[in-house]
């Protein structure tokens, strides 16, 4: 049974079961006559107007508000369902013009509206609950009393969420039920396609989580022209944006919503904008049609003319153009309400970071209770999570993610990657581990991957702990090998916070006040990875890539006493991958220059960029040596562990199946590993030509 029909279902069942009021309501609201419906079940009421059930696809507004909440000592809850948006229900609802269910004073109205009722949208049959002012208390609770109603789960869901509500989610292990963010043009224009709602005329709105309608250039432009060739709807589409209804104090695009936005609002202008010149102008045109002042071709002409000015008055001319990145990325923005947080650049956020919440389990006494769900490898992941527990140790909750790619455009539930968040009674701190299908499924290739990371881990490369896992996919017919590493702390080059190298004490600045010891420190950093990245020989023989700086990196920030701020302490490695690449491992001069040649320019066409971003901070000379500072550094480290259990390294031989040739591959990588230290001086040289080759400059600037 999917979730449209659950809703459909509750709806009959309401109507056959429930007990019926006798008389029902008539009331004008947004200027149409509308019929409303009322049915006590037990101690709830739902009230529904009637044959809104058939227009479930227009983003119904729910309203879910607990009685006490309304009238001081009565229990149970009510719940609305309407055509149009939440005031249809809302107003009458607090005026006690529904059989006085509820009765608020005019001065109480709004803050009741605004703290005490649960709004939400049945979109794609699913109801979506948006949090907005109200309490987690009271989300959960009417969560809680949806599902003794009979909704499940996954029939609903967060349209949006404060940090206590995705806390309170997380620790029930069902951070799934919260609706993750888009980062892909695709899924922006799902989500976008999915908001597309009418309130009564033929305008189509974007609905955002926070209530507001907003209306593109586009859909405006639309109306224009609906005046010239039907001029009746034209003039219902202006009617509901300007004119005052019957009950209501101020128009939809005068009434406020959330944060300065109205209910329906002009997409793409200035904060204010729209109120000062647009909604005046409109309100005018409206008045001399209601008055009969205006004749339908003077309408015509001055419409074009407010067209006209919306486009002008534009914050930037590809708003005017649903196609454009600028239009999809703006709108979506506000449609989640991210645009209220005033993250953009300069936070990365800890939740939706590339990744989806999968179904997983709610722990009862260190037990997983599995919803529906959950699929075999999620399962199987959890399964492994537990058998990690020492004695006395319990797992209290655990999400489980699919971590996203961007080479990779699979269904939710079909990537190679996951990630599970756990938390134990004997652990402080959530711990994380990452679990991926194998590249490869040639035979022994997993032990391949374990014996590399163990070989180079002890020579002190910095990946993680692995664990090799195996599972059998009913869907294959076969057994599918796995591993799981622990996540790094900290992330790739390309997405540290801009704030994170600016000066102490100065957040929030410009980029000529970056801290130019931040800026060198990771430099440092980005050097000892290429050092352990040349040792791995990494190189994709189909990209000729070597596999630096994309993100394979993950940097972690800590607090410095001597800098007396937060500054690049560490660097790991998080992928395997393309180690022992390296197609030529004859011990020849030839090969060697070929090998650093190779690698070295791929460095400093990484580092070339990273300097762009920060060259008011730093000259490239410097950056370049600091860079190199930090390969000699990491490339000595390295032949130190070495050279202290030569016999053990040079002896290591995990017998593995012939096809990979281990041993020769790790007999090479100790053999250039030694060559590497020798030619630090010359690597040092040949480095900054590289890079100012790669700048396209004859000499230091």
């Amino acid at each position: 049974m999917n979730t449209k029909t659950t809703m459909q279902q509750f709806i009959a069942r309401v109507r056959r079961e429930a007990r019926r009021k006798p008389t029902h309501v008539t009331l004008k609201t947004t200027g149409h006559e509308r019929v409303f419906c009322g049915y006590d079940w037990g101690g709830d009421t739902f009230v529904f107007e009637r044959e809104a059930w058939k227009h479930l696809d227009n983003h119904s507004p729910i309203l879910i508000v607990r009685k006490q909440d309304l009238v001081k000592g009565a229990s149970g809850y009510i719940m609305t369902l309407t055509t149009g948006n939440h005031t249809v229900a809302a107003m009458p609802l607090l005026s006690g013009l529904l059989w006085n269910l509820g009765r608020v004073s005019a001065s109480q109205r709004s803050r009741t509206l605004q703290t005490s009722i649960v709004c939400a949208n049945v979109v794609n049959g699913v109801i979506e609950i948006s949090q907005r002012e109200v309490p987690t208390s009271l989300i959960t609770a009417a969560d809680e009393w949806l599902q003794s109603i009979g909704f499940t789960l996954d029939a609903v869901v967060m349209a949006e969420r404060t940090d206590a509500t995705l806390e309170f989610y997380r620790r029930q292990g069902q951070e799934w039920r919260i609706k993750p963010l888009a980062w892909t043009r695709r899924e922006m224009e799902l989500a976008l396609n999915a908001s597309r709602t009418r309130i009564n005329s033929k305008l189509r709105y974007y609905h955002s989580a926070k209530g507001v309608h907003f209306l593109s250039y586009t859909d405006f432009h639309k109306m224009v022209e609906l005046s010239e060739s039907d001029y009746a709807p034209f003039v219902e589409c202006l009617h509901e944006l300007v004119s005052i209804f019957e009950g209501d104090v101020r128009s939809c695009m005068r009434a406020p919503k959330f944060h300065g936005h109205h209910e329906i609002e002009l997409f793409g202008l200035r904060r204010g904008e729209a109120f000062l010149r647009l909604v005046p102008e409109l309100e005018t045109l409206m008045e001399g049609i209601a008055l009969k002042r205006l004749a339908p071709a003077a309408v015509v002409a001055r419409i074009h003319e407010i067209d006209q000015l919306f486009k002008a008055s534009l914050e930037r001319p590809e708003l005017a153009d649903d196609s454009s990145d600028d239009f999809v990325e703006t709108l979506y923005m506000h449609l989640t309400g991210e645009v209220y947080f005033g993250h953009g650049d300069t936070v990365v956020p800890a939740f939706d970071d590339r990744r989806t919440a999968l179904p997983g389990a709610t722990f009862r006494g260190g037990r997983p209770d599995f919803y529906r769900d959950a699929d075999e490898r999620t399962r199987v992941l959890l399964a492994n999570v537990e058998q990690m527990m020492s004695q006395d140790e319990r797992v209290e909750y655990a999400n489980v993610y699919e971590v996203r790619s961007d080479s990779n455009d699979v269904p939710v539930g079909e990537g190679v990657t996951r990630e599970i968040v756990f938390k134990t009674n004997r652990r402080p701190l959530c711990t994380s581990l990452i679990e991926k299908r194998l590249k490869l499924k040639t035979p022994g290739y997993g032990s391949y991957m374990l014996a590399r990371v163990h070989a180079f881990k002890a020579l002190g490369v910095g990946f993680g702990d692995y664990r090799l896992l195996m599972r059998l996919d009913s869907q294959a017919g076969r057994e599918m090998n796995y591993f799981i590493r622990n996540r790094s702390p900290g992330e790739p080059l390309h997405e540290i916070p801009p704030r994170m190298f600016q000066r102490a004490g100065e957040f929030g600045g410009s980029e000529s006040d970056e801290d130019p010891e931040v800026v060198l420190a990771l430099g440092a950093l980005l050097g000892n990875a290429a050092a352990q990245n040349l040792v791995l020989k990494k190189y994709l023989p189909e990209t000729r890539s070597c596999r630096f700086g994309v993100g394979k990196e993950i940097f972690e920030f800590g607090y410095d006493i001597k800098s007396k701020r937060e500054m690049p302490m560490r660097v790991m490695l998080c992928s395997i991958r393309g180690s022992f690449g390296w197609p030529d491992t004859s011990y020849t001069e030839e090969n060697l220059n070929t090998l650093f040649d190779f690698y070295l320019v791929n460095y400093a066409k990484v580092l070339h960029p990273y300097w762009l971003k920060h060259k008011d901070a730093v000259k490239l000379e410097e950056l370049s040596d600091r860079f190199f500072d930090g390969f000699e550094f990491k490339t000595r480290e390295m032949h130190w562990n070495y050279s202290v259990r030569r016999e053990q390294f040079d002896a290591f031989d995990p017998q593995l199946r012939q096809h990979y040739a281990f041993t020769k591959k790790w007999h090479f990588a100790l053999w250039s590993l030694e060559r590497q230290l020798r030619r630090l001086e010359p690597l040092r040289v040949l480095f900054k030509e590289k890079v100012l080759a790669v700048a396209g400059q004859p000499e230091q600037r």
